[in-house]
């Protein structure tokens, strides 16, 4: 009986935690914001480290130009870590800050191997020493045509 306890408990556990984790291989996307004709899309998507078998969580962007004009968005990234905005205070030009041109029609979007906080953006890591995102904003967003 009480192994079956125990299992039952394992097996739940599970359950309720692959419930709440971010599906590595989805490949859906969430409309964050609008703005001006471009679609911003976020997804959690885990990606390899190189040289160990690890990964850790980034949300990925994907910008999308739904007009038949070419766009140029600009805007920030304030990462909030332990709810402490570590990008908000810091001077310009700094590394979450961004600008991306964007054809008519055109998507782009991030991938593992991006660089650009615009792009990919940490969210957790399996270390627990490192804190996780508590939550993100892309501010002082900003669309025109060019």
């Amino acid at each position: 009986m009480k192994k079956t306890f125990n299992l039952l408990s394992v097996l739940f556990v599970i359950i309720i935690t692959s419930a709440f984790t971010p599906n590595s291989s989805s490949s859906d996307w969430t409309l964050y914001k609008e703005v001006n004709g471009v679609k911003i899309f976020t997804k959690v998507n885990a990606c390899q480290l190189q040289s160990t078998n690890k990964s850790n969580q980034y949300v990925l962007f994907k910008y999308v130009n739904t007009t038949n004009k070419n766009k140029r968005i600009s805007g920030r990234v304030d990462a909030y870590y332990n709810n402490l905005c570590r990008s908000c205070n810091l001077d310009s030009p700094n590394e979450y800050e961004f600008s991306i041109d964007l054809k008519a029609g055109q998507t782009q979007k991030g991938n593992c191997s991006d660089e650009l906080k615009a792009f990919k953006l940490f969210y957790s890591s399996q270390d627990s020493r490192v804190a996780p995102l508590s939550k993100f904003e892309l501010s002082n967003l900003n669309v025109v045509d060019f």
